[in-house]
């Protein structure tokens, strides 16, 4: 009843500010009910963060589904927190999507996507960074780096200390 509640005010025509305070809300409450309410705001300059909020604290794959799909939509600062949220939550299904975003012509979406494929790790984002760490640009070198370390932290986690040295 509170999440039908909440979620009436992020339809709602509500000041920005009271759906800022509704998704932080969700973050207690919320659960796949509130997922497309939330995600209509990942687009939104003044409340994407918002929203994301709310989205990564409800655990269920309609989140992931939402914020994967929002990565090939947006640009700049919006797809930079998109991004972000992809790998706090750890999607293996936006390997091949980030894989895609280290290209991406803002440096900071590259970033992200880097930093990302380094949280969520795999075999797929291990081969991806190796290969990039060749041609690496100075700017993007340290963030390619980082990446491998946490790639390299989940391998020994799981077993696979050559690997880890290897990539190491």
């Amino acid at each position: 009843d509170k999440e039908s509640k909440l979620i009436a005010i992020l339809k709602s025509d509500s000041p920005p500010q009271d759906k800022a305070i509704t998704c932080k809300k969700l973050v207690v409450c919320g659960t796949k009910a509130s997922v497309p309410a939330l995600a209509v705001f990942l687009s939104d300059e003044k409340l994407a963060s918002w929203a994301r909020i709310g989205l990564e604290a409800i655990p269920d794959p309609a989140v992931d589904d939402a914020v994967r799909g929002a990565m090939s939509k947006l640009q700049g600062k919006l797809l930079v927190g998109v991004i972000n949220s992809i790998g706090w939550g750890g999607d293996a299904k936006a390997v091949g999507g980030l894989i895609q975003k280290t290209k991406d012509a803002d440096t900071e979406a590259a970033s992200a996507a880097v930093a990302a494929l380094g949280r969520i790790g795999g075999d797929e984002a291990v081969r991806t960074l190796e290969q990039m760490l060749p041609g690496a640009t100075p700017a993007m070198l340290p963030v390619i780096c980082e990446a491998c370390l946490k790639c390299a932290d989940s391998l020994v986690a799981r077993g696979k200390h050559d690997k880890a040295a290897k990539l190491c």
